[in-house]
């Protein structure tokens, strides 16, 4: 008995000393808390780039052929009588109805042009626009020609230079126009022109010789001559006025007064005055006026001219 005990103790004294013995047991090191990655807020999308029409404005207006796509009564009457062009007479549907139109003629008022471009031929195809005075002719015009019509002119001093040449005129209602495809536009320009004509005031921003010369009288706006130089040397102009001609306006700008500054731009018959106007306009110009039938008008009604 007094043996088997030895040998027990004697067990347990190896067991303690190969405990004390053995190597220490090597920490573990904590692992480290990652902190969670915040949520990255949704990037702002880009907003595209607002539409410049400047660029299709200066090609424009510097490409200006001679006769800037006029035409004369006496010469549509000629055209007619051969291989007729498409009439698009733009006046209000009332006007039509006072007035009478060219036989022939497809109505849509200006301010609904842009929507209405699937009534018209395709864009190589011959058009003469109309007015009542060659006004609106020349706003519906350029608005064509920016979008690629290439055979578009408009009728010199409108409607009521036909009628006073004694050229037929139709009553009643005209035909209503055929829609059909509208053509491939380019969709940026498309919108301002569209934009710019759906907000035509009444009146179309024309201003008669008489209303000027009160206006001169008073608060006198900025007078822009778009003529050509020899016609200013030969016919005379307003008193004040600058003299840029057309095809130069764009790189002009530095001779006009501020956006928001008053401007009555004129030429020989309105034409150019129209396109002028609207083109500037479209530029942002806010305060600009046509004088109604240019020159010609003021002159005919003995207001003062130098030369």
């Amino acid at each position: 008995m007094n043996a088997k005990r030895l040998v027990l103790a004697t067990l347990l004294i190896v067991a303690v000393l190969v405990a004390a013995c053995a190597p220490a047991a090597t920490p573990v090191p904590p692992t480290a808390t990652v902190a969670p990655k915040p949520t990255e807020a949704p990037k702002p999308t880009q907003a595209p780039a607002a539409f410049d029409i400047k660029p299709a404005l200066e090609k424009y207006i510097a490409g200006l052929p001679d006769g800037f796509s006029g035409i004369a009564p006496a010469a549509l009457k000629d055209q007619l009588a051969a291989a007729k062009p498409f009439l698009l007479d733009v006046r209000e549907a009332k006007e039509l109805t006072d007035n009478g139109f060219i036989e022939g003629a497809v109505n849509i008022p200006i301010r609904t042009l842009a929507k209405n471009l699937d009534k018209l031929p395709a864009k190589d195809q011959p058009i003469v626009v109309y007015c009542a005075i060659g006004h609106r002719g020349a706003i519906a015009l350029e608005t064509l020609q920016l979008l690629g019509y290439t055979n578009v002119k408009s009728l010199s001093n409108g409607f009521n230079a036909w009628k006073a040449a004694n050229l037929p005129v139709a009553t009643g209602t005209p035909a209503a126009p055929t829609a059909g495809k509208a053509p491939d536009v380019d969709k940026d320009l498309f919108a301002a022109l569209d934009k710019y004509l759906s907000g035509l005031p009444d009146g179309f921003s024309g201003i008669a010789p008489a209303a000027l010369n009160d206006q001169l009288a008073a608060a006198k706006p900025f007078l822009l001559d778009v003529r050509e130089e020899k016609e200013v040397t030969d016919n005379g102009k307003l008193a004040d006025s600058v003299n840029v001609p057309i095809r130069s306006l764009l790189k002009s700008l530095d001779k006009l007064p501020a956006k928001d500054k008053p401007i009555v731009v004129y030429c020989a018959i309105g034409h150019r005055g129209g396109l002028a106007m609207m083109t500037l306009q479209l530029l942002g110009y806010t305060n600009v006026k046509s004088l109604s039938l240019g020159f010609n008008a003021w002159k005919a009604a003995n207001l003062p001219i130098v030369k």
